[in-house]
């Protein structure tokens, strides 16, 4: 079971290959991409302990191999971790017709992507993303960063990949916390731009929880590929429309950042989020109540959301202000009109904001599907 997407971009196009068991083809996969000697495999210590010796076994055929293992979590995606990673492809001489690859998560791919595209002004990058954050959404479309103390990812770059090599198989072996950090990406995609994924994934909440390979393969590629037809049409962010793929991150990333990336994961905050942002839009008269009633659900069935605590909301307002998609001091807020549609509302007033922080926890956490 094997599926190749075609990125097709102006400059840079490139390949993402969806199977099952194939972390062990890597080499031969990349063997007419990448032309130099060298390749440098950034991951951390957890995943290259499961799955490090099969990729060196993959590249060893054809490169020189070395190793950076980077800490476990978003606190380690700074600029510490950054330059560690310059000095090592100083060391083993990475010269442009060389590689990076990408073995790990969101974090791993977010870091080694922008050390890709820096050290000597760009090098080969290799995503191999082992969690379902990184297999559905993070290693598509060419976005790197490292954080800040002040905020997530404000320092990053556009770097597109050569290829992406996604293993449905390796999600078997993810943390239960992990799968369900993931599946928040996955459900975005549905409410954004594809309504019948989005019931696909109602209908087989159980074998998705069972983890059953055929329903994650299909899971997968098809986020994929609606991520691919926004990236495809908007790569830099320059029209507004791969905005949409922010839905629910405003207050997400501000969530994270408040709580010192260690309170919540990416997908318990940006699950946040997406019920904020769909509460604010029933207050607007932008969707209908059922629109956000069937939101609210979806992340229950998946039980993919907690209640708010040991961060103030002012905190978090704090956040969303220097949140890179504000415009002079203005939030931009992607906000849902009906399942599959979302309309770009902009100016979003903090007061909403906050109220919607405030009965998130007042209603979320009751049997009540209806709000006052």
């Amino acid at each position: 079971m094997q599926a190749k997407i075609k990125v097709k971009l102006k400059q840079n196009s490139y390949d993402i290959i969806v199977g099952i068991n194939i972390i062990n083809k890597t080499g031969d996969l990349i063997k007419s991409l990448i032309k130099g000697k060298r390749i440098l495999i950034v991951s951390n210590k957890k995943i290259f302990k499961l799955y490090g010796n099969i990729l060196l076994q993959s590249l060893k055929k054809y490169y020189d191999c070395s190793v950076f293992l980077i800490g476990d979590g978003e606190k380690y995606k700074n600029i510490h971790t950054l330059l560690s990673i310059f000095n090592k492809c100083a060391e083993i001489r990475l010269d442009r017709n060389c590689g990076i690859a990408a073995l790990g998560g969101g974090v791993v791919g977010d870091i080694a992507g922008f050390a890709a595209s820096t050290y000597m002004r760009g090098i080969n990058l290799i995503h191999i993303p082992t969690s379902l954050v990184a297999q559905a959404d993070s290693s598509i479309g060419g976005k790197t960063g490292i954080d800040l103390k002040a905020g997530k990812n404000l320092v990053g770059s556009f770097y597109q990949p050569r290829i992406v090599i996604t293993d449905i198989s390796l999600l078997s072996t993810l943390p239960e916390v992990e799968f369900k950090n993931g599946l928040t990406e996955v459900i975005k995609y549905g409410i954004i731009m594809d309504a019948p994924f989005f019931y696909f994934l109602k209908r087989n909440l159980e074998k998705i929880k069972k983890r059953d390979k055929k329903v994650l393969f299909y899971m997968v590629k098809k986020s994929i590929q609606n991520k691919v037809k926004i990236v495809e049409k908007d790569e830099k962010e320059t029209s507004g429309l791969r905005a949409i793929l922010n839905y629910g991150h405003t207050i997400g990333h501000a969530i994270e950042s408040a709580g010192g990336y260690k309170l919540y994961k990416h997908g318990e905050a940006v699950a946040i989020g997406i019920y904020i942002a769909a509460l604010i839009a029933y207050k607007m008269k932008i969707c209908s109540k059922a629109t956000f009633i069937e939101q609210k659900q979806i992340l229950k069935l998946f039980n993919l959301i907690k209640p708010l605590k040991k961060i103030k909301i002012s905190d978090i307002l704090k956040k969303i202000i220097i949140d890179k998609k504000a415009i002079n001091d203005k939030i931009r807020f992607i906000l849902t009109k009906k399942i599959g549609y979302v309309s770009f509302i902009q100016n979003i007033d903090l007061n909403l904001i906050k109220r919607g922080l405030e009965e998130y926890n007042n209603y979320f956490f009751t049997d009540r599907d209806t709000i006052d």
